[in-house]
C-alpha cells in the first residue's frame, strides 16, 4: 500500500489514501452520503438516478412520448457503470496492489448473466410457441445477446437500420449491455497495465485522452457510417470513460481540483446538471449535434450530477426517495424486460395512456420477481460460494440450453387463402436478387421449401439505395460513401452466380429527397428524377448483363413506416417514383416491371400491413416471411407466364396485353 500511495501522490500516507477510498467496492464513498441502515453498501441517490434513467428510456419507447431524448438514459447508465466499475478496480488495486481479474469477471457474471439468461430463455420458448415471421433474425439476435455482441451485430447486419423503421426486435436493446460487458472485460486489463505505471493525475489524463479520442472518432464516423457511430464500442466508450475519470478524481484528497467540494457547490452543481439533462431528454436534439459533441456533453453533465450525489444536500434528497431507490435497485431487470413487454403489448405503437402505464407497471413487477427469485439468490446465496469453475459451468450450460432452443425450428405463419405457385419446372434454377434492405428481407424469405432446387442470392445492402448522391435527412445532408460501390459488387455477384433471371428493387433510401449544395431536392425536379432513373437503368444493365438475363424490377410498395412518415408513407410520392422506375425499365431491353401497388396499397393509398390477421411487414416496410411469400408468388407467376426457365431462353417474349 505505501508503494501505491507514493506512486500516485507524493507525501501521502497509505492511511490517508484509504480514507478517500470506497468502503464498499465503489458504492459508498466515505466523503459522500451514508448507505442505508442494514449494510447494503449502496448510495441511495445513485439508485434513484438509475430509476430516472430507466424511466426515461421506457417513456421514450412509448407511443407519442414527449421525451424525444429519452434514449439518453442509456448514456447515464454508461457513466454510472464507468464510475462504479473503475472505483471497484482502483480500490482493489490499492488494497492488494493488484487486480484479481477472474474474481472481478465472475462477480460481473453473477450480477448480469442470470437475469439475461432468464430473459433469453423466455424469448426462446416464446419463439417456439408463437409463429415467427423471421427465423434467421431471431436466431442471430439470440446468439448476439448470448455473446454480448449485439452492438456489432447491429453494425454488421444492419439491424440498426431496421430499428430505425421500427422492426419488432425484442433483443435490440441489448446493444448497450454488450458495450458494457466489453468494457468490463477490456478496462480491467487496461487498468492492470496502467495503475503500476501512472500517478493519479497521469491516470486521469490518460483516461481523459481516451474520452477525447472516442468523441472525435464518433464525429468522424458519423459522416460516413452513422450506424457504427451510434453502436460501436469505440465511439460509445467515451461515456464509460467519463465515469471512470470521475471515479479516480473523487478518490483524490481535495477533489475537485477546479472547484471546492462544499455542500453548496455540490447542491448547485446537482440542480444545474439535472436541468441540463432534463433539457436534453425533452428537446429533440438532432443526431448530427449529438454525434458532434452532444453525447460527450451528456456524459460530462451526468458525471457532474453523480459527483453532486456524493454529498448530502440538493438533488440527493430527491433521488433518495424510497420508491425511486426501489425501482433503481431493480433497474437492470426493468431495462431488460421493458422492450419485449412493450412490443408484446404494442405500447410503441398508437396505444392508450392506460395501456402504456400498465406496461410500465408490469415491467417493474416482472423485474422485481426476477430480482427476488433469480438475481439476488445467485448473487448472495449458496451459488456464490461455489467454486469459480462450477459457477462458469452453470452459466455455460444455461447459454448452451438457450442456444439449443434457438436452433429448433419454429412455426411459420401463413396467409389465409391460396397463393398461386408455378410448377418447379417453370421456376429458374438461379435467381439473382439485388437492391436495398427490402430486397434483403425478400431474398431471405424465398419459398425454398417449395422450390428446393432454386438458389437465390445477391447483393442486398442494408441502409443503402441505388442513387449515388447525398440524400436529405431532416434537413441535413447524409453521404453514405460505403453505398456508392454497389455497381462493382453487383457486377462480381452477377458473374459469380450466372443467374437465369434477376429480381431487383430499392424502396427506402432512394425515396428521400436528394441533397444538392445543401438544398433538399424532391421528386419532380429534374435534378432528382434523372439520377434516379439512371441509377435504376444502371442496376438493370448490370443485373441483366446488358439484356442477356431477364430482369424484373419491383416498383415502390406503399409503406407504413413509423418514422419519416412524410417521406415514406406519401402515396403520391410512391406513385411518382414507381412511374420513374417504369420509365427506366422501358428504356432497357429484357426488363419488366413487377407492380406492387395492388398487393401493398389500399384504395386510399395507405399501406397493407396485415392480411387476414397475418403480419406481412413487421415494420410497415420490410417483408415478413408471410409477406414475402405473397411477393414471390406474384414474381414467380409472372416469370412462369413469360416462359423463363433457364439461360437458353435468351430473352423474354413480349408479354401479352
Amino acid at each position: 500500500e505505501p508503494r501505491v500511495a507514493t506512486n500516485w501522490r507524493r507525501g501521502a500516507s497509505a492511511r490517508d489514501e484509504v480514507g478517500t477510498m470506497s468502503a464498499a467496492a465503489g458504492h459508498t464513498l466515505l466523503d459522500g452520503p451514508r448507505a442505508q441502515p442494514g449494510g447494503t453498501g449502496r448510495i441511495p441517490s445513485l439508485d434513484g438516478l438509475r430509476a430516472i434513467a430507466v424511466a426515461a428510456v421506457m417513456l421514450f419507447h412509448t407511443a407519442g412520448s414527449p421525451f424525444a431524448g429519452g434514449y439518453l438514459g442509456v448514456d447515464i447508465f454508461f457513466v454510472l457503470s464507468g464510475f462504479l466499475i473503475a472505483g471497484i478496480l482502483v480500490d482493489q488495486w490499492h488494497r492488494a496492489a493488484g487486480i484479481a481479474l477472474t474474481e472481478f469477471w465472475l462477480r460481473r457474471a453473477r450480477r448480469l448473466a442470470p437475469a439475461l439468461l432468464l430473459l433469453l430463455l423466455t424469448l426462446a420458448v416464446a419463439r417456439l410457441a408463437v409463429a415467427q415471421t423471421s427465423t434467421w433474425q431471431w436466431r442471430a439476435e439470440l446468439f448476439a445477446a448470448l455473446t454480448y455482441t449485439t452492438n456489432w451485430f447491429e453494425i454488421v447486419s444492419g439491424a440498426d437500420y431496421f430499428a430505425a423503421f421500427g422492426v419488432q426486435s425484442p433483443l435490440l436493446h441489448t446493444w448497450s449491455l454488450a458495450i458494457e460487458e466489453q468494457f468490463y472485460l477490456l478496462f480491467a486489463v487496461a487498468l492492470l497495465f496502467l495503475l503500476p505505471r501512472l500517478r493519479r493525475r497521469g491516470l486521469v489524463l490518460g483516461l481523459s485522452t481516451g474520452v477525447v479520442l472516442s468523441a472525435v472518432w464518433m464525429a468522424v464516423q458519423a459522416g460516413s457510417d452513422p450506424v457504427a457511430a451510434y453502436y460501436s464500442t469505440f465511439t460509445r466508450i467515451q461515456a464509460l470513460l467519463v465515469g471512470a475519470v470521475l471515479a479516480v478524481i473523487v478518490r483524490s484528497p481535495g477533489h475537485l481540483w477546479w472547484a471546492p467540494s462544499s455542500t453548496l457547490t455540490r447542491a448547485t452543481t446537482g440542480w444545474l446538471a439535472s436541468a441540463i439533462l432534463a433539457g436534453f431528454v425533452v428537446v429533440d436534439v438532432p443526431m448530427s449535434v449529438m454525434f458532434h459533441g452532444g453525447f460527450l456533453t451528456v456524459a460530462v453533465v451526468s458525471a457532474l450530477l453523480i459527483w453532486s450525489l456524493l454529498g448530502p444536500a440538493g438533488v440527493t434528497r430527491v433521488l433518495s426517495w424510497r420508491p425511486l431507490v426501489l425501482v433503481g435497485t431493480v433497474s437492470y431487470g426493468v431495462y431488460l424486460w421493458h422492450w419485449p413487454i412493450f412490443l408484446w403489448l404494442g405500447t410503441q405503437q398508437e396505444a392508450s395512456i392506460g395501456l402504456q402505464i400498465w406496461a410500465m407497471v408490469l415491467t417493474i413487477a416482472v423485474a422485481m420477481v426476477s430480482y427476488v427469485a433469480v438475481e439476488r439468490p445467485i448473487r448472495q446465496g449458496r451459488f456464490s460460494r461455489l467454486r469459480p469453475r462450477a459457477q462458469w459451468t452453470v452459466y455455460a450450460i444455461g447459454a448452451a440450453f438457450v442456444a439449443g432452443l434457438a436452433l429448433l425450428p419454429a412455426r411459420v405463419p401463413s396467409v389465409d387463402g391460396e397463393l398461386v405457385w408455378p410448377a418447379p419446372s417453370q421456376v429458374p434454377a438461379r435467381v439473382f436478387v439485388g437492391g436495398d434492405s427490402t430486397m434483403f428481407a425478400l431474398g431471405g424469405h424465398f419459398p425454398s421449401s417449395t422450390y428446393p432446387d432454386t438458389t437465390v442470392g445477391g447483393p442486398t445492402a442494408i441502409g443503402c439505395g441505388l442513387v449515388n448522391m447525398s440524400y436529405d435527412y431532416e434537413g441535413s445532408p447524409v453521404t453514405a460513401d460505403q453505398c456508392f460501390s454497389w455497381p462493382d459488387e453487383w457486377e462480381r455477384e452477377r458473374r459469380d452466380r450466372n443467374p437465369d433471371v434477376a429480381v431487383i428493387g430499392s424502396a427506402v433510401w432512394d425515396s428521400f429527397n436528394r441533397s444538392i449544395d445543401g438544398v433538399a431536392v424532391p421528386p419532380g425536379d429534374p435534378a432528382f428524377d434523372e439520377p434516379f432513373k439512371q441509377a435504376f437503368r444502371r442496376a438493370i444493365q448490370i443485373a441483366g448483363d446488358e439484356g442477356r438475363v431477364p430482369t424484373y424490377v419491383l416498383t415502390i410498395p406503399c409503406m407504413n413506416a413509423r418514422i419519416d412518415q412524410e417521406i415514406l408513407n406519401d402515396p403520391e410520392r410512391t406513385r411518382y417514383l414507381s412511374a420513374l422506375i417504369g420509365q427506366a425499365v422501358a428504356e432497357e431491353p429484357n426488363a419488366h416491371v413487377i407492380d406492387l401497388e395492388a398487393l401493398t396499397c389500399r384504395p386510399d393509398g395507405s399501406a397493407v400491413v396485415f392480411r387476414d390477421g397475418v403480419l406481412l411487414r413487421d415494420d410497415g416496410v420490410h417483408w415478413t416471411q408471410a409477406g414475402a411469400r405473397e411477393v414471390w408468388s406474384l414474381i414467380l407467376e409472372q416469370i412462369a407466364a413469360d416462359g423463363v426457365t433457364d439461360t437458353s431462353v435468351g430473352s423474354l417474349p413480349s408479354p401479352s396485353p
